[in-house]
């Protein structure tokens, strides 16, 4: 009877010690799951308050309020308490700091004295001027010092160019007045970056020039440079090339960054004239560390 008893006793324990242990893999598999959960959602509403705020500094580095304002804003609006928000912001290098913490309780785990952690997430945001960009048209505009609002010429008119070079690029993958036409309309299907170089396009002048931009006017005549949709097909990023000669024929020329225009109205004889504006690219680029001619893009640092 005694030997009865003392095995009934060890199977008790062995359940109990069984049971611990199986509480124990329970409270690991649940609030481990806990803790991801609460740091994707943490992680996730970080960085979007970093790529919010990042780009109020890009219309103006000096305003730190605004900027730290948007990223709080942001972070609450995705679930974040005030309190678990540190910003910090760096205007002169229109970059943006921001970290998260939450402190989050556990399901099972004080069962083995475990009653929280601490869960933390980091985002950093910059602006900067981008590298490569696709869906450019093919106009190759000269370096300068661009003014926002200010017209530029882009193409000549039929008159104006010089050795037939009128302001076209030959954009990699084919060259002729069929092929310049239709990049003009929908932009070159490809990726084009600084210290590129590339070929221009001499000989195409009015027609393939009017009959490529056209198609970006319609249903688009009343936008103007102070109300377009952002996606108006009349804005619309140009290489900037580095030549101070006048070009002879064919002739190469590099990519020494990326600048966006307004087309302030339907080529004339083939003129186009663009106000330069300052825009933020949020898709179709690439690079934050190129030369700022005013098309610039916001992305996650770290």
């Amino acid at each position: 009877m005694e030997r009865v008893n003392n095995e009934r006793g060890s199977a008790i324990v062995l359940v109990v010690a069984a049971l611990v242990a199986l509480l124990g893999f329970a409270a690991l598999t649940i609030d481990v799951g806990i803790l991801y959960i609460n740091h994707q959602r943490l992680s996730n509403a970080t960085d979007a308050a970093a790529l919010a705020a990042v780009q109020v500094l890009n219309s103006n580095p000096t305003d730190v309020t605004a900027a730290e304002n948007t990223a709080r804003d942001y972070a609450i609006k995705n679930g974040l308490q005030s309190d678990e928000v540190s910003v910090a912001v760096y205007g002169s290098e229109k970059r943006i700091k921001i970290d998260t913490s939450r402190q989050v309780d556990f399901f099972l785990a004080p069962i083995l004295g475990l009653s929280n952690t601490k869960v933390c997430a980091e985002a950093q945001a910059r602006v900067g001027a981008v590298e490569e960009v696709y869906g450019v048209v093919p106009l190759g505009v000269r370096r300068d010092e661009f003014n926002y609002g200010e017209e530029y010429l882009l193409h000549y008119d039929s008159h104006g160019g010089k050795q037939g070079n009128f302001g076209g690029l030959a954009m990699p993958g084919g060259t002729g007045k069929n092929w310049y036409r239709d990049n003009l309309s929908t932009g070159y299907a490809g990726w084009l970056q600084i210290g590129q170089e590339i070929w221009t396009e001499p000989g195409v002048g009015s027609g393939p020039t009017e009959q490529g931009l056209g198609p970006r006017f319609d249903g688009h005549e009343g936008c103007t440079l102070e109300n377009h949709e952002k996606n108006c097909p009349r804005l619309v990023a140009c290489p900037i090339i580095d030549s101070d000669e006048d070009l002879k024929g064919r002739t190469l020329v590099e990519i020494v960054g990326f600048a966006t225009f307004f087309l302030k109205e339907e080529p004339d004889h083939g003129e186009i004239v663009g106000y330069f504006v300052e825009t933020l690219i949020s898709s179709g680029a690439q690079g934050i560390d190129g030369n700022d001619f005013g098309l610039r893009a916001a992305k996650l640092v770290k």
